[in-house]
Order: C-alpha cells, then sequence, then structure tokens
C-alpha cells in the first residue's frame, strides 16, 4: 500500500505506540504533542521517555505542538487523546481536516452528556462527508507488549467499507493483524465499558482473591455488556469480539493495565482520587458513571457496574460494596428462565 502522512493527536503511551509500528512500516507519522519537554526529546533523541520508556522510534516520526502543521496533508487523522478531551481536540483540529480525511480514534470512553462513545460523539462534530468515514480502533492492545513485537490484533470499525479497509490495510504488519467491522456503535460501546469492568478484575488481585474469582467477573462483565449493546442496537456479538472480551482479559489481567492496576490499589486505599494511588489516568472511573447512566436509559440492570461505581465513590472502605456483592450474588445462567436453587436440585432426584 501506498506510504501516507498520519497525524495522530496525542503523544501518550499508545499514541507512542502506534507511531512506532507506523513508523515502522514506512508511514510519515506526526505526533501533536502538548508538552513541550516530550516533543523536544520525539525530535531530538528519538524516545518519548515519559509515557513509553526504553522505546526507540523511527525517524519517520516527528513530533510537533502546532496543530495546523501535524494536520497538514496528512490523510488518516487518529486521535489518541484521553476521551475527556476528545471534543476539545477535534474543534482544534475541524478548521484543517481535508474533505478526504479518514478520522480515526483509539480513545476508549463515552460522552458524559450524551452517553455516546467517543467514535458516535465525533461524527456528531463532523460534516457528513467526513463523519461516514469515521473508524474506531478497539481490541487488546497494550502498548509496551506490541513494542516489544508480541503479536496483537486490532478491530477496525466504520459504517464505510472503503475507510475501514483503508485503515485496516495502513495497521496491518508481520505481528499486528487486524479484523473488519461494520459495528461502530458496539465496539465504542464494549471499548469504554471494558474499562469499568477491568478496574473489579483489579479488586480480584487487591483482595488476593483466585482466577475463579475473576472468571466469574469476567463471564459477568460480557453478560452485561451484551446486553447494554443489544438495547443501545449494537450488535450483541461484539461483546465477544476482540473489543470486548478480547479488550477486556488484555486489561484486566494484564500488569500495564491502568484500570485494573487501580481497581488492586483502591481494596486498601485511603483515598480514591487516581493520582493519590500513583496512576495517571483511569478511563473506568468515568466509564463506570457513563455506563450506569446508559443501563437506566435503556433499562437494563447491570449490578456489577452498579458495585464498581459503588467501590470507587464511597468515601471509606471500599472494598466492602464488592467483598458483599460477591457474598450475597446468585449466578443466573442467561440461557435458563431463573437461578439453580437447592430445591430445584432435590426435586430432580
Amino acid at each position: 500500500m501506498t506510504k501516507q502522512h498520519i497525524s495522530i493527536l496525542g503523544a501518550g503511551n499508545m499514541a507512542t505506540a502506534l507511531a512506532w509500528h507506523l513508523g515502522n512500516l514506512g508511514h510519515r507519522v506526526s505526533l501533536y504533542c502538548i508538552e513541550k519537554k516530550v516533543e523536544k526529546r520525539i525530535n531530538k533523541k528519538h524516545y518519548n521517555k515519559k509515557y513509553l520508556k526504553g522505546v526507540k522510534l523511527p525517524l519517520t516520526v516527528s513530533a510537533t505542538d502546532n496543530i495546523e502543521a501535524s494536520l497538514k496533508d496528512a490523510k488518516i487523522v487518529i486521535f489518541a487523546v484521553p476521551s475527556h478531551a476528545v471534543d476539545v481536540v477535534m474543534l482544534l483540529a475541524k478548521p484543517y481536516l481535508k474533505r478526504d480525511t479518514v478520522i480515526v480514534t483509539i480513545s476508549k470512553g463515552l460522552d458524559v452528556n450524551t452517553l455516546d462513545p467517543m467514535a458516535v460523539s465525533l461524527q456528531k462534530l463532523l460534516p457528513k462527508q467526513l463523519s461516514e468515514r469515521v473508524c474506531m480502533l478497539g481490541g487488546p492492545a497494550i502498548a509496551a507488549e506490541m513494542t516489544a513485537n508480541c503479536p496483537t490484533a486490532f478491530v477496525v470499525a466504520s459504517q464505510n467499507a472503503k475507510a475501514r479497509q483503508t485503515v485496516a490495510e495502513i495497521f496491518k504488519g508481520r505481528n499486528v493483524k487486524t479484523e473488519l467491522s461494520d459495528d461502530l456503535l458496539g465496539v465504542g460501546l464494549a471499548s469504554a465499558l471494558k474499562n469499568a469492568y477491568a478496574i473489579a478484575m483489579g479488586f480480584c488481585d487487591g483482595l488476593n482473591y483466585s482466577t475463579n474469582t475473576k472468571s466469574i467477573i469476567v463471564t459477568l462483565a460480557v453478560d452485561e455488556m451484551s446486553k447494554l449493546l443489544s438495547k443501545a442496537g449494537a450488535d450483541t456479538k461484539t461483546s465477544t469480539s476482540l473489543a470486548g472480551l478480547g479488550d477486556l482479559l488484555t486489561t484486566g489481567y494484564s500488569p500495564y493495565g491502568r484500570n485494573r492496576k487501580y481497581g488492586e490499589k483502591l481494596m486498601h486505599a485511603r483515598r480514591s482520587e487516581p493520582h493519590k494511588l500513583g496512576i495517571r489516568t483511569v478511563e473506568g472511573i468515568a466509564a463506570a458513571d457513563a455506563g450506569l447512566k446508559l443501563a437506566k436509559k435503556l433499562n437494563v440492570k447491570t449490578p456489577l457496574l452498579a458495585v464498581i461505581q459503588k467501590c470507587i465513590r464511597n468515601k471509606k472502605d471500599f472494598s466492602k460494596p464488592f467483598v458483599n456483592y460477591l457474598a450475597n450474588f446468585q449466578y443466573a445462567d442467561p440461557t435458563r428462565a431463573s437461578t439453580l436453587r437447592t430445591s430445584d436440585v432435590n426435586r430432580s432426584r
């Protein structure tokens, strides 16, 4: 495929890993970076020590604090900023976007006002010609593992077949594979919600619970995501795809997963703020709040999500709601009408 000029808006952990990957494939990559020290180090030393230590960037990658310069002649624009900053960065970028630009977001979150995932939120900010080509990049991808050449897979979702095919081809590499999806809404919702559920997997680590318990949480999380996706009008199969189950497992088991790490530390913390626990960004906190609002709007019961939010929002005893939940919940097999009770077993003898 023809080598492209790609603008990545953001210079954090994943943005830098994407730049490393795309730059190594021969694409010219411009990182929009608002931190002067980070920008200078990328351009002079070819390292982003603050966000992706030890990874040397190819010479095809550069950084700039000028968004117009970053976007100039870019055919692909990737939003890789925290979800709460997506709208702000889009307003800065919008005047410089070309009519044939393909917009991609890897920001995984829900708009706090509309409850839309970031990809849908971006669509609403763009004229039709650009909005119909918006893509969402989802799936299990840890930056440090990708830059160590571990096999990685992304799902590229868009309502426009040509746009998703273009993005998929650009990202394909020896160790990076891509899957196509037309379920932009579902991939966006699953990508955001898994962050909240990964916090609960961190709760298990903080309380020294076994993989037995973590497996229960994964099963319940996927079930709740599936119900939310169904009521929202998305494809329920997306909840068990790379964007749902795949991303949840990576985020919830990896030592690099910030949401998991936050949940682990919260179980024995005195304060719930991420920075008090030495963690920069925890997307799952806002996702839990917005996810519960969405569940209420769609009339979907999500008891696990509710417990996650309760633990985070407690003033103290952050572990208590989760411990009580696990002690008292009953697992209802979704293929059966009701929960299996002891009396049911006795009657069958």
